[in-house]
């Protein structure tokens, strides 16, 4: 069982409250008090209430900040840096997360997954799991045969420097973004304004990166292609495919959209957006087996 120090107490924790709970009920985790800037009361919800820096002093094992997300970031950065370590600091709101496990999300933290992803799967799970970037593969899109060449030759193009290649417009954003190249693969950096700022992000994001827990993700309607992605040596590995199939590595979306007339990236980034209930996100990061939550039996 963890001990859980919560600090502030506004709208990100009324909201994830009865997710508290239940983790309590089943035995996760212990909330030792909540530390307040202003103090009205000497317990809410049954929690004793104390300033933030008194409750930082206390013995906890980990820290959620119930402040709003746009903040979050800029409060962990603080706590960090009079010491406190960076795994032990959540935010509040991961316990709103549909099939939230307390000791499947500590697992998550300290294995510490770096997502490669050709689309924004990767920064949009991430993202919902209010954890840090520890991949460049974000804010931006491979083509899907250029990704297949960096995942079978990944340790030559990796070691390559990203260099400026052009500019492209894009429709949806009416503006032109940088594209970079890593060798002969094209890195359309549509999230980026500027080549500078997309470089600057792409190594520093490349320094974090975990080579020992890669979670290699692709989406593609491609056959041939799924089936290159099939044989790659990575360990753990998924791609969405929007036809049956029969390969290990492979999800097939048909079923479940049936009824969707979107195209089908979009449909992959529904799943982690959190829009349609289809797996269970830190089971599969985690490498379990049973990560879907959607079956046809019972």
């Amino acid at each position: 069982m963890y001990k859980i120090a919560i600090i502030y107490a506004g709208a990100t924790y009324e909201s994830a409250l009865n997710h508290i709970r239940i983790q309590e009920l089943l035995g996760k985790i212990k909330v030792i008090g909540i530390g307040m800037q202003d103090i009205y009361a000497e317990y809410v919800d049954g929690y004793p209430v104390t300033t933030i820096e008194n409750i930082l002093q206390q013995e906890w094992d980990y820290l959620l900040i119930a402040g709003q997300e746009q903040n979050f970031a800029q409060m962990k950065a603080l706590l960090v840096s009079i010491g406190i370590e960076t795994d032990r600091i959540f935010s509040i709101m991961v316990f709103s997360l549909p099939m939230f496990d307390m000791e499947e999300y500590v697992q998550f933290v300290n294995r510490k997954v770096s997502i490669i992803s050709n689309h924004c799967w990767g920064g949009f799970t991430y993202h919902s799991l209010k954890a840090e970037f520890l991949s460049p593969f974000i804010n931006m899109f491979i083509p899907q045969a250029d990704y297949i060449r960096l995942l079978e030759n990944y340790d030559v193009y990796m070691n390559e420097k990203v260099k400026y290649y052009k500019n492209e417009y894009e429709s949806n954003l009416k503006r032109e973004y940088p594209v970079a190249l890593l060798g002969d693969i094209e890195l359309h950096f549509n999230h980026y304004k500027s080549f500078e700022e997309a470089e600057q992000k792409w190594y520093e994001r490349k320094q974090r990166m975990n080579e020992k827990r890669l979670f290699v993700e692709m989406q593609t309607d491609s056959e041939e292609l799924a089936e290159r992605f099939d044989r790659l040596p990575f360990k753990q590995k998924v791609v969405f495919v929007p036809f049956e199939t029969k390969l290990t590595s492979a999800i097939s979306l048909k079923k479940i959209n049936a009824n969707y007339s979107g195209v089908f990236y979009e449909s992959v980034n529904r799943l982690a957006t959190g829009q349609q209930a289809f797996y269970n996100i830190l089971k599969l990061l985690n490498g379990e087996r049973d990560f879907l939550r959607v079956s046809e039996k019972m």
